[in-house]
């Protein structure tokens, strides 16, 4: 009997990972990526590694190749799918209504938790200028991917135009920014949690994620810190039964089916 394929989840040791192209024409965006992320540039995706970032002429993809992913690729989508039904429903959407959004004046957004960046473009479709922070490099390299792909779109070039990335961790920038003035009106959070969804493709994506990045344990430094940058208000994302993050009670809550919005006021 041949021995068992070990089933140790992904994050739990360090990943194996690499950059691979589908065509020759790709080689040197794809070369270029494996630079700046510091990985392996690989022929093709292979079960050597955890995951591969797959540059097709289309788009940037995350196959990841472990045991315990699904074997379907995603990548940061703004224009098809469940971003552009979001998108179509504009101001009815819970969270437009829980950052405070009026429609003659948007405010401001920080997302200190960026990941696929659903929400941050959905704000941002509703006119808020929203500056995006992503501290995993292959979560921000996918999405800067996605903002890229949209900016060339007609029907979202403009809520494209209104995000900037910015490749970091938000929890410093949030500390720096309170000691140089507060010039942001809304910082958002969205820490990962098993979210339940009827969407299979957010089901599969969430686990990538979470395999990708790893428990995140500084939620409660990072909602202290976007309290004391925040100028208006925090709004931070929980499943609807799940307690407030931190034990911190918000001062409104806005809740749908599964997920609750948490609303703190500063005054």
């Amino acid at each position: 009997m041949p021995p068992e394929k070990n089933k140790e989840p992904p994050r739990q040791r360090s990943l194996r990972a690499g950059v691979a192209f589908d065509r020759p024409g790709l080689a040197a965006a794809a070369a270029d990526l494996a630079r700046q992320l510091g990985l392996p540039l690989v022929s093709s995706v292979t079960d050597d590694l955890d995951f591969v970032l797959f540059r097709t002429a289309m788009r940037l993809e995350l196959h990841w190749t472990g045991d315990v992913a699904p074997a379907a690729p995603v990548w940061a989508e703004f224009v098809k799918g469940p971003a552009g039904y979001r998108r179509r429903r504009g101001g009815r959407e819970m969270l437009i209504r829980a950052a405070g959004v009026k429609h003659d004046r948007p405010p401001s957004v920080l997302d200190a938790t960026g990941g696929m960046g659903r929400d941050a473009f959905l704000l941002a479709g509703c006119g808020c200028t929203v500056h995006i922070f992503e501290r995993n490099p292959v979560v921000a390299a996918l999405l800067r991917d996605g903002l890229l792909r949209a900016a060339a779109s007609p029907e979202t070039r403009d809520s494209a135009e209104r995000i900037h990335l910015v490749a970091a961790d938000s929890r410093k920038f949030l500390e720096n920014m309170t000691n140089q003035g507060k010039d942001i009106d809304v910082v958002y959070l969205d820490p990962m949690f098993p979210e339940r969804t009827k969407s299979a493709l957010v089901k599969k994506e969430l686990q990538i994620l979470q395999l990708l990045v790893g428990r995140e344990d500084d939620t409660e430094q990072l909602l202290a810190a976007a309290l004391n940058a925040a100028r208006n208000r925090v709004v931070v994302k929980r499943p609807k039964t799940a307690p407030p993050l931190d034990g911190r009670k918000p001062s409104h809550c806005l809740s749908g089916t599964t997920t609750r919005f948490d609303v703190y006021l500063n005054p």
